[in-house]
């Protein structure tokens, strides 16, 4: 029965549920843990003595009241010591005396039957009520029986041995599954009964029995050798092995495989029973849940408990429910959780599960935690609610996956107090030795974070650094081993988590060239390369397996869920699926700083991205500004052209200096703010101070840009840049999503004057070091003039946007819109007879939540979806057999929204940098371009804009230096602006240089 709304106040709202989450594990619960339980007087009197033991009665009789209302009830949610107090006093006074009257009654009524004497049916009453108790007198009270009797000399025997083995079964069965048989049904009780029938008669069942259950419990490798010794089994009960087969290469971490074998287990389950069908179900949202499809997950699971109805299946289904509510803690109204929580507790108290009781206790303590934060109360809790001590067994009844979790969860809320951070730190180093860190990254990365934060709290900060670090290398491995976007939701929390606690390390050491190793760890991305035909077909058959098994799980009646492609058709056609996301990608390489690396690699990488000759290759004798924004810091890293290195970072919290800088500049820029659209946004930038509303002077814009630069230009950069005389530096910046907006050339270098950045310097932006190492390895282009053969005008057929979008005259042809992709295609395979050319592209450049899906728009053709991104630059050879669809030339200029490519974090966001790199610039590059001049945030096609680009085609026509001639246009523009103060500075604030340098 449901939990009425109306019944608790607890469960009544938000509120009130919030309330009582807050006052769990406070006074109220420490107390009902001191009341004496009814049980508590019989472990007394077997552990200590007989007195004790009354001395404890007389106490449980008193506080039995008090006992019986802190315990569940039909209008409340009990304490787990009350709660697995009762079922305890079950365990060891009620079931026992249960069956020891049980037993001597079936006894006297079996010698009735038998028409025994009266005074043999008594002895052996006496025999059975004393067996397994008192032996000595059992057996003394059996041989008088078969004396009194000895034409019936077999039955005291047989009564007090089958006795015996009850009493010795039903306490084994309550030991080790902590419920009560009659709880749990018989072992695999979905299968047909005709079905185990055969199986025993054949002798299988044991090899069955045991390569279903390690595999359904986490030890796919224990279960291996007994899957392959199975042999024939039941057509009916035939899926069930598959399904056993698909868990074990989902714990190989074969995802694919493991989808593929699901399916085809679920398809072939089709003309099995219902709790057969339930079953496979079951298993299959587990694959879906480990592939981060969560909604094809959940639809299965409830297509399972609706297959998995009657008392047979009713430990099955109840796994399920459990896992359902905990897997809705995040997302459904706490007061519902809550009362879903105590339906599901109440079960466990009418059946007498602990195991159910732990489980609803574990999802309370992640209320706990989830909504009031009470780390107290969970700490009060957790110690005896979670199994397992100094060692790293695993409990039998939950996988090791969900006992690493649990230990981890217990860690992270011992580990602040001294006098438990010892069982904490045993938790997570227990939880490291559990879990296969190849296969399972994300636990053993939490496992190393909780190591590190002991460390720290108790000041060994070397070693904390040094845990922190192994960790930062584990989570960078564990976003190749993910499979889904979705999926990488608990890695990005890891991620941030392992960035944050690194940093501050790092940070804390004081070494600047560690910092600088760090920041660019935490900077580094992750590398498209072009993918092979082979690999191709690999993830087109995972996503047709994937799209398949979803049917299979949202249907009334599945289809078919086997994997690949159909009959016939070409595995190469369509979009790289492993493009879509992360996969498949290559790992860059890991950086060196200053000659020497400090952090571990993680897996073995062989080549390493050496930062200083990057940088000399780059730009010669430099600047260089990295920095990386995690959560609420802003760190910073700067060297200076003699190679010397500089640290910092400051608060970028909710009311910062620097989230105010940065707010307010977001205000001045055409960035569309929430709920607002592209037009709103423009309107508003004009009416700003990087527009019309500098004042007459130009007073606002200076004052913005200064304070922009107080909050982000790191001091050491800053005094730099002012000493400079003579020739104009170089500056290269490498900043994350969260400062991509940042126009960094406008920016002042000292307060009340008006000296900027880009009179000193030239500024180049760097993508990533892994773009500009794997661009730099290419042939370089030859010197002298270029041709502009080619300018794309408005290529998504925007008829306003064409209208006002003029085409440089330098240009030798120009392409307008609807233009789809097969006809750019073409266009520049036409052109593609040399790289020696200067490629114009105007128009609309989308990035979206995913960075590899950025890119310009174009006109949609037939189902594709209107894009010239990365995945289609560096996709495998078009259906036509070209091996590079989109050759590009050495230098491409590309007037558009944003046509960096990357999305610039929304204010008030969790800042991660996650992919934040991969977009149309970083595609540029790696498609071929050794030059591109960009945009960072929306532009507008007026007159200025078509002004400055024009300025630049010419310049770079010319064969100018892309960095210097951006300078150069910026500069007249700058000049202009403080001369008449007109225009918009925010247009040339907009464009920036990436390449491969001067």
């Amino acid at each position: 029965m449901r939990t009425d709304r109306a019944s608790d106040p607890a469960f009544r709202d938000a509120e009130s549920a919030r309330r009582w989450l807050a006052e769990r594990g406070g006074p109220r619960d420490e107390e009902a843990a001191e009341l004496a339980a009814p049980a508590d007087f019989l472990i007394a009197a077997r552990r200590l003595s007989r007195l004790e033991g009354l001395l404890v009665l007389g106490r449980a009789v008193r506080d039995y009241r008090a006992f019986h209302r802190a315990g569940t009830g039909r209008r409340r949610l009990g304490t787990w010591d009350v709660d697995s107090g009762r079922l305890l006093f079950r365990q060891l006074v009620l079931r026992p005396l249960a069956l020891r009257l049980l037993l001597p009654g079936l006894v006297g009524a079996a010698g009735a039957l038998a028409a025994l004497p009266l005074a043999q049916i008594l002895l052996c009453m006496g025999a059975a009520l004393l067996a397994r108790w008192h032996t000595l007198i059992c057996t003394l009270l059996t041989l008088v029986a078969v004396v009194v009797e000895w034409d019936t000399w077999w039955f005291p025997p047989l009564a007090a041995m089958t006795s015996w083995y009850a009493h010795a079964v039903t306490d084994l069965l309550w030991s080790v599954t902590g419920t009560a048989w009659w709880a749990r049904g018989a072992a695999f009780a979905f299968l047909p009964l005709r079905d185990r029938l055969v199986l025993r008669a054949s002798g299988r069942w044991t090899l069955f029995a045991t390569a279903v259950d390690l595999a359904a419990g986490g030890q796919g490798g224990t279960a291996e050798p007994f899957l392959a010794r199975c042999g024939e089994v039941p057509r009916r009960s035939r899926p069930v092995l598959d399904m056993a087969r698909a868990l074990v290469a989902l714990q190989r971490g074969e995802l694919a495989d493991a989808l593929a074998r699901a399916g085809a287990a679920v398809d072939a389950a089709r003309t099995s029973p219902a709790g057969v069908r339930g079953w496979c179900h079951a298993q299959l949202s587990q694959v879906f849940l480990a592939s981060g499809r969560l909604d094809d997950a959940a639809a299965v699971r409830d297509e399972a408990m609706l297959l998995l109805q009657g008392r047979r299946c009713r430990r099955y289904a109840r796994e399920l429910q459990v896992a359902r509510v905990a897997e809705e803690l995040a997302v459904e109204p706490v007061e519902s959780s809550l009362r879903e929580i105590h339906r599901l507790r109440r079960a466990a108290m009418r059946a007498s599960d602990q195991n159910l009781l732990r489980h609803t206790e574990m999802c309370v303590v992640q209320l706990m935690l989830r909504e009031v934060d009470n780390r107290a109360g969970a700490a009060l809790i957790l110690p005896s609610v979670v199994e397992g001590d100094d060692d790293a067994r695993t409990p039998w009844h939950i996988t090791p996956d969900q006992a690493a979790n649990e230990r981890l969860l217990r860690a992270s809320v011992l580990v602040e107090a001294e006098e438990t951070r010892d069982h904490a730190r045993k938790d997570a180093q227990a939880a490291l030795a559990i879990v296969d860190a190849g296969r399972r990254p994300i636990a053993a990365v939490a496992a190393r974070l909780l190591l590190a934060r002991a460390d720290e709290f108790d000041g060994r900060h070397d070693l904390a650094l040094a845990q922190a670090a192994h960790a930062l290398a584990a989570v960078h491995d564990a976003r190749y081993l993910i499979p889904s976007a979705r999926g990488r939701k608990q890695w990005e929390r890891m991620q941030l988590n392992a960035y944050a606690t690194v940093l501050r390390l790092a940070e804390r050491s004081q070494d600047a060239i560690l910092v600088a190793e760090v920041v660019e760890t935490v900077r580094g991305e992750v590398l498209p390369d072009r993918i092979g035909r082979a690999e191709l077909e690999a993830h087109l058959a995972l996503d047709a397996m994937t799209a398949s098994a979803t049917a299979a799980g949202t249907a009334a009646r599945p289809d078919s869920v086997h994997g690949g492609p159909p009959a016939g058709e070409d595995p190469s056609a369509g979009t790289p699926a492993g493009l879509a996301g992360l996969d498949p990608v290559r790992r860059p390489p890991p950086v060196r700083v200053a000659g020497r690396r400090q952090l571990p690699t993680g897996t073995d990488r062989p080549e390493v991205i050496d930062l200083d000759l990057e940088l000399c290759a780059l730009a010669g004798r430099c600047w260089y500004w990295s920095a990386a924004a995690v959560l609420d810091r802003y760190h910073w890293v700067v060297r200076d052209p003699d190679g010397r290195w500089f640290q910092g970072s400051c608060d970028f919290g909710e009311h910062s200096a620097a989230a105010l800088a940065d707010g307010a500049l977001r205000e001045a820029l055409p960035l569309p703010l929430p709920d607002e659209d592209s037009a709103s946004a423009g309107a508003r930038a004009e009416r700003g101070p990087l527009a019309r509303g500098a004042g007459p002077d130009g007073g606002k814009e200076r004052a913005l840009l200064g304070a922009v630069a107080d909050a982000f230009l790191p001091p050491p950069l800053a005094a730099g840049l002012r000493a400079t005389s003579g020739e104009a530096s170089s500056l290269v910046v490498s900043l994350p999503a969260a400062l991509a907006h940042l126009p960094v050339p406008a920016l002042l270098l000292e307060p009340g004057t008006d000296r900027r950045v880009v009179d000193v310097a030239r500024v180049l932006h760097v993508p990533a070091w892994s773009v500009i190492g794997q661009r730099r390895s290419r042939p370089a282009g030859r010197a002298g003039t270029y041709d502009l053969r080619l300018a794309v005008i408005a290529p998504d057929g925007d008829q306003q946007a064409a209208a006002r979008l003029e085409c440089p005259p330098a240009a030798r042809r120009s392409l307008g819109g609807p233009l789809p992709k097969k006809r750019l295609s073409e266009a520049l395979r036409a052109l593609d007879d040399d790289r020696h050319w200067l490629l114009y592209l105007a128009g609309h450049v989308d990035a979206g939540g995913n960075p590899t899906r950025s890119g310009l728009r174009l006109a949609p053709e037939g189902d594709g979806h209107g894009h010239l991104s990365i995945a289609e630059m560096l996709g495998a050879a078009d259906a036509d057999g070209h091996e590079n669809p989109f050759p590009l030339p050495e230098r491409v200029l590309a007037v558009g929204c944003r046509s960096l490519g990357h999305d610039t974090v929304a204010a008030g966001t969790v800042r991660t940098p996650t992919s934040e790199w991969l977009g149309f610039g970083s595609a540029l590059m790696l498609a071929g371009t050794d030059h591109a001049i960009c945009t960072l945030y929306p532009v507008y096609p007026v007159r200025q804009l078509n002004g400055i680009a024009h300025r630049l085609a010419d310049r770079l026509v010319a064969g100018e230096n892309p960095a210097d001639a951006l300078r150069a246009v910026q500069l007249t523009e700058l000049e202009q602006w403080r001369r008449t103060g007109r225009g918009r500075p925010f247009l040339w604030q907009a464009f920036v240089y990436v390449g491969v340098g001067v």
